[in-house]
């Protein structure tokens, strides 16, 4: 699998955010799995972490990766190696 940056990875994650933040359906289990809040999610989305979570919630649920996949029209291996760029394993 070809290795992307990580502004190429951050761009992925920002995507999925948007993603999931334009269905109310699911930004509601998002905010639910999570643990956030509408009003922490300003200040959550400083944090260095931020969008390695966001990558790491798409991929935990397969339908919603294939579905964002989809939309944004790039194979979920591709979404995947956005969230190894951004939290790579320790296992690597």
């Amino acid at each position: 699998m070809k290795k992307i940056s990580v502004e190429e990875a951050e761009s992925i994650a920002l995507s999925a955010f948007s993603y999931i933040t334009g269905d109310d359906q699911r930004m509601s289990r998002f905010l639910s799995i999570s643990g956030l809040r509408v009003d922490t999610i300003r200040i959550a989305a400083e944090s260095a972490g931020f969008f390695a979570g966001i990558l790491d919630y798409i991929v935990s649920d397969e339908a919603l990766l294939i579905s964002f996949a989809e939309q944004e029209k790039v194979k979920p291996e591709h979404v995947m190696q956005a969230r190894w760029t951004l939290s790579p394993s320790e296992f690597e």
